[in-house]
């Protein structure tokens, strides 16, 4: 049934191998055993990817229930276990885990030597239900209903670039040439542009990655925004405008309620939350060194 309902959401046996984090092969012979079994074809290949047939359909809703029973014995099982060893996974995107959470983690395995910790750092939004995290960490304005949810510092930004670049360009008047490096698209940065004092200025490079984008306005591709507590301890940057709690993200660490009573994950979120609140001052770019 997981393989079934892998190939379904992913549309594709190599999508459903990498939600299932097996190979290809495995997801195909799954499949083959599952068809030869029952004497049907659940799915139709077509050049847009898997389409269910009509009996394959029908088998959704009874998969998608069992699925939901069994995931909800898991967490029951799951959430009673009271031994601070094991293994607690994290999702989180990239930029949180590159700077700000390996160290806070590495302090608490030195506390917590039995207890493993496993990083998903990605954007991809992680499915507490299904168990694919025991922990997110999301910058969103509100927290998923249904979960528990610890509110954390908002995530400050502001605008960045080498003093060369502000050496050699014009941010206001009537032709600016200082060009903006935005985040995953130029629509995304549009209001925040707006917002600031260098609205004049065009969106002349798009880069997809927050460590990516750090490094084009260090390298003299133009300015953006950036996260405070990434961007304030590279010498290589200076700031253009003090940090806005407009322009803060917020955000939220997670867990299903199901895992509360785990001791290691109720351990951990707690461990996290409250090391986290002690760089607030980093984290919303009020840091003494930062100004």
């Amino acid at each position: 049934m997981r393989f079934f309902l892998a190939i379904l959401r992913g549309r594709s046996v190599r999508a459903a191998a990498k939600q299932l984090n097996v190979s290809h092969s495995t997801v195909s012979r799954r499949l083959q055993a599952m068809e030869d079994q029952l004497g049907i074809k659940l799915f139709i290949r077509q050049p847009d990817g898997f389409v269910l047939t009509d009996v394959g359909e029908a088998l959704v809703e009874r998969a998608e229930r069992v699925e939901s029973e069994i995931l909800s014995m898991e967490r029951e099982v799951f959430g009673r276990d009271a031994r601070l060893a094991g293994l607690v996974r994290i999702s989180t995107p990239p930029l949180l885990a590159q700077d700000l959470l390996m160290p806070i983690l590495a302090e608490f395995t030195k506390s917590y030597p039995q207890i493993e910790i496993e990083v998903d750092a990605t954007f991809d939004v992680a499915d507490l239900r299904r168990r694919n995290a025991d922990i997110a960490i999301r910058f969103q304005v509100q927290p998923d209903d249904g979960l528990v949810s610890h509110r954390l510092p908002d995530f400050a930004n502001t605008v960045y670039a080498t003093q060369d670049y502000i050496d050699g360009h014009s941010f206001t008047g009537g032709a600016p040439t200082a060009k903006w490096v935005a985040l995953g698209g130029k629509g995304v940065l549009a209001h925040w542009r707006d917002a600031s004092p260098y609205s004049g200025c065009k969106v002349a490079h798009v880069v997809s990655d927050m460590r990516a984008q750090q490094s084009a306005i260090r390298s003299g591709m133009g300015f953006g925004y950036l996260n405070c507590f990434a961007a304030d301890p590279d010498p290589a940057l200076v700031r253009l405008a003090p940090p806005k709690s407009a322009h803060a993200l917020p955000t939220w660490a997670l867990t299903h309620p199901d895992l509360v009573a785990t001791e290691r994950v109720r351990i951990c979120v707690r461990f996290l939350v409250d090391t986290i609140f002690t760089r607030k001052h980093q984290i919303q770019g009020t840091a003494t060194n930062s100004l």
